[in-house]
């Protein structure tokens, strides 16, 4: 069987778990020389540990062998009941906090925050501390008795010890600091986003209408930082002041952060929300919606759970309650601050920040917007990057296309904070078309790896993704949404002509009666709040985009055209072109206009029209469905705003020209010779289709090898491919043994002889050997186009004079150009 893993529920750890065959370990005449046979197989192997008590060995991989291989050399010797991959496993359970109202909070539920799933990872560390500035808190009440620390009255200027009063005078602080702080998992009542984080109270006001000078708030919010608390949340008005500003400025000059709530007025929020220091929060409903009432545009940093948000109240020390408002999202973001530190305390505040808005979920227009700013926070994903925070790099940037035979490689930098990545953990993930699979990344010194792609199906676009694992057993991924996002690349022989628009490369740009809007070559400058991409397609940096400028900078009036180069594709190859796209416009009838010439832009002919869309897409066609490919060729992609009505933004993208390398050429089996052992039935005829009517062939004893038959079949073909890239081999196949090793071996008419191309282990249950990528060159004779292949099974049999049959059901073999 192929091992596939789960991410964040099985994973490849870079080591085996071998058991041997039992049978054999306990045949009285043969089990010292089977287990000096097993000693020899896993000789290649570091031995880690041989569990006595189970008869299992725990063995560590060679660097670039994968769990696959590994496990298919071993068990094709016949001498192991199983081999299977040593997996890191993740816990089954939420960890959930058993607080009996946690049900009724359903800003911590898993398609929300996913609170459980970040405590999974870390609860926090009551020495981190919240400090929350509002009207004092019920000192008694059951879920705020534990990690509570002195609190200070800022009115009087009095510490809780010195008489300074934080009794709750208006009921409101109760409320918010059981929303960041209340304490999990003791049985009774909420939790707090930051359940087990130290927390203290800084009352702001001795009015019970609660009302406090914003001189007090900051100076509430200075002292709890100049006292050593991480983080100083204020749910009062006063955010879009100067001295807010410049007290969250202060603030994260002494190593903390400053939290402050938008408002409650429904009102748009201006002024550039990262050009100062004050996280400032919005309020999401249960459908994941901005609240109503809350406050929002571009000032506001990001969202959090704000109505009807299940929390403590100050009506006794059993009571409950369920409050709206951007005062209780406020405390939120303030818990989870205090969680990222708890997880990582020698963060910077802007490393935090950082952290913070990036494992936030995405709501409303793609990216960064003008409503939710960063988006609605998310726990674990947050801390899934804090408790084991990674930079990653690619200092020679991605692979343009891979190539199907394998081979193409890539150097990846891994730099986690604080923490050195584990010995033979860091593995390039890829998507081989049908299921998941990883490889490991050989370590080229310091933070430096190698990814080096296996042979992939050619024509294909393949998703990949890294990982490396860090501390307390956690492995931080690239992308992090992995692999729910990816990096993908077209699996595809060396382009004719590729631009990432990194460098000029010809292209050029004409516009008529344009009023603004224009083609230009650049880095997004746009936030994306007015359709515009807030990023290019495929994270090189540069794109062509319609006036690149932040806000109103839209196409209006035009047409404007952007024209490539002169493209020879006049080399007799079956040509294809592909290119990322985006264009949004906010009337039906604006369109991006594609258009093909194939005399040097005499005459035009249309590829595509499109329409209002979401996001970057990608496009691809073929040339000869469109035009007839000359040496002359251009594209044009064409956009306007008539009459100037709309908002209409465009930008294009890793443009390339591909030559199909992937064609399939006709081939054909035409013989079939059984070269050790018999032809029991049937010829190379009954293996052209999977139709259950099967070639059999019966073993026979090997010379010197007592008790050991094997049976070989070579397989002969013949292709048409006059230059073969690539070739695959798919072989159905079963004995009527227990067990049997099998190798598919191909004959390299370089050196003339076979050679193992796949192996595996075949019984009674018919398998599918499945061997893709192989190289054209090597397997196919240039001469006359010819390829063989062998298949030998060998197996142990206990009975003097037995044998055993194979099954031979299906033999297909592709090849391309």
């Amino acid at each position: 069987m192929l091992f596939s893993e789960t991410p964040r529920e099985l994973e490849f750890s870079g080591r085996l778990i071998a058991r041997p065959d039992q049978a054999l370990m306990r045949r009285p005449d043969g089990e010292a020389a089977a287990r000096d046979a097993v000693h020899l197989a896993i000789e290649a192997f570091t031995l880690i540990e041989h569990v006595a008590a189970t008869d299992e060995y725990l063995l560590a991989l060679p660097d670039g062998v994968s769990e696959n291989d590994a496990a298919a050399e071993l068990l094709a010797t016949g001498l192991f009941q199983y081999v299977e991959p040593d997996w890191i496993c993740y816990p089954a359970s939420s960890n959930c906090p058993n607080d009996p109202r946690l049900d009724r909070q359903w800003h911590h539920a898993t398609n929300i925050m996913q609170s459980c799933e970040g405590w999974a990872l870390f609860t926090g560390d009551p020495g981190v501390t919240v400090a929350i500035c509002d009207t004092g808190v019920r000192v008694t009440h059951q879920d705020l008795l534990l990690h509570r620390k002195p609190g200070y009255n800022a009115v009087d200027r009095l510490w809780e010890g010195e008489g300074g009063q934080i009794t709750d005078i208006n009921g409101h602080g109760t409320g918010v600091l059981g929303a960041a702080a209340a304490n999990g998992n003791n049985g009774v009542g909420v939790s707090g986003v930051g359940w087990n984080l130290g927390h203290r109270m800084m009352r702001i006001t001795n009015s019970q209408a609660g009302g406090s000078t914003i001189s007090t708030i900051t100076h509430a919010a200075r002292t709890a930082v100049e006292n050593g608390d991480r983080v100083a949340s204020v749910s009062y008005a006063g955010t879009t002041t100067d001295t807010a500003r410049t007290t969250a400025t202060y603030i994260k000059s002494k190593g903390g952060l400053l939290v402050w709530a938008a408002g409650n007025g429904g009102s748009f929020l201006h002024t550039d929300r990262d050009a100062d220091d004050l996280i400032v929060v919005g309020a999401t409903n249960p459908a994941d919606e901005r609240w109503i009432n809350s406050n929002y545009g571009s000032y506001v940093d990001l969202f959090a759970p704000g109505d009807d948000i299940h929390t403590t109240t100050n009506g006794g020390d059993r009571k409950y309650g369920s409050p709206s408002g951007t005062s209780y999202a406020a405390p939120l973001v303030a818990g989870l601050i205090g969680l990222i530190w708890s997880a990582e305390p020698t963060l910077t505040p802007d490393e935090v920040e950082h952290l913070l808005k990036q494992g936030c979920d995405d709501l409303g227009a793609p990216g960064v917007d003008s409503v939710f700013g960063y988006g609605r926070i998310n726990v674990y994903k947050t801390l899934r990057d804090s408790v084991a925070p990674v930079l990653w790099d690619y200092p020679d940037g991605f692979p343009a296309i891979i190539d199907p035979t394998g081979g193409t490689s890539m150097r990846v930098t891994v730099s986690p904070y604080g923490y050195t990545g584990v010995e033979g953990t860091a593995r390039l993930h890829y998507h081989d078309g049908v299921q998941w699979r990883s490889t490991l990344m050989p370590h080229l010194g310091g933070n430096l790896y190698q990814a080096v792609f296996p042979p992939l199906p050619c024509g294909s676009v393949t998703r990949y993704y890294f990982s490396i694992r860090i501390a307390m057993g956690v492995r931080a991924y690239d992308p992090p949404e992995a692999p729910d996002r990816c990096f993908i690349a077209p699996v595809v022989r060396e382009p004719v002509f590729v631009d990432l628009f990194e460098t000029d490369q010809g292209w050029t740009v004409s516009s008529d009666t344009l009023l603004s809007g224009q083609w230009e070559r650049g880095v997004p400058a746009g936030d994306g709040s007015r359709g515009d991409p807030p990023t290019d397609s495929d994270g090189s940096g540069q794109c062509y985009l319609t006036g690149n400028a932040p806000g109103n900078s839209d196409v209006d009036g035009g047409p404007t055209r952007l024209f490539s180069p002169i493209l020879d594709l006049s080399g007799g190859l079956d040509y294809h072109i592909t290119y990322a796209r985006w264009f949004t416009t906010d009337r039906p009838g604006d369109w991006l206009r594609v258009h093909i010439s194939n005399d040097g832009g005499d005459t035009w002919t249309l590829v595509e029209r499109v329409g209002n869309g979401a996001g970057w897409q990608t496009t691809r066609f073929r040339v000869a469905d469109v035009i007839a490919p000359t040496s002359q060729v251009m594209l044009r992609f064409q956009v306007a705003d008539q009459p100037d009505d709309s908002i209409t933004e465009a930008a294009i993208d890793a443009f390339m020209v591909l030559p199909d390398s992937c064609r399939v050429v006709t081939t054909s089996l035409t013989n079939a010779v059984v070269t050790r052992g018999t032809l029991v039935s049937g010829s190379f005829v009954d293996l052209i289709v999977s139709d259950n009517v099967a070639l059999r062939a019966r073993s026979a004893p090997e010379e010197g090898g007592a008790g050991v038959h094997s049976m070989y079949l070579r397989v002969d073909a013949q292709t048409d491919a006059v230059n073969p890239s690539d070739l695959d081999v798919r072989i159905e196949t079963r004995i009527d043994d227990v067990a049997a090793a099998g190798k598919v071996m191909m004959r390299n008419w370089v050196l003339n002889r076979f050679e193992e191309v796949a192996s595996y282990a075949v019984g009674l249950d018919e398998v599918v050997i499945d061997v893709k990528g192989l190289n054209g060159a090597t397997y196919v004779r240039a001469s006359d186009g010819r390829l063989q292949v062998q298949l030998r099974h060998t197996a142990a049999v206990l009975l003097f004079g037995s044998s055993f049959d194979t099954w031979v059901d299906h033999v297909r073999i592709v090849v391309r150009e």
